[in-house]
């Protein structure tokens, strides 16, 4: 599996982090804040894992650098 298709599972499960932020997490005893804390969390850590990947596989640099067309 390459890094694009690591990066589309991720952005897919970003998505449904914040959709189900949408629901009433009350119902089932959690606060509010908690899931909110829950859910920033998650997707504090997608983006670490993603800009980590990006870091390993083109450096520094690649995160300023413009980037070339798909293909």
């Amino acid at each position: 599996m390459n890094t694009n298709a690591i990066h589309n599972i991720l952005n897919f499960i970003g998505f449904i982090v914040a959709a189900l932020i949408t629901y009433d997490w009350t119902q089932i005893g959690l606060t509010a804040e908690s899931a909110a804390a829950v859910a920033g969390w998650v997707l504090l850590g997608d983006k670490v894992i993603k800009i980590g990947m990006n870091i390993f596989r083109d450096g520094l640099g690649g995160l300023f650098r413009v980037q070339p067309p798909v293909q």
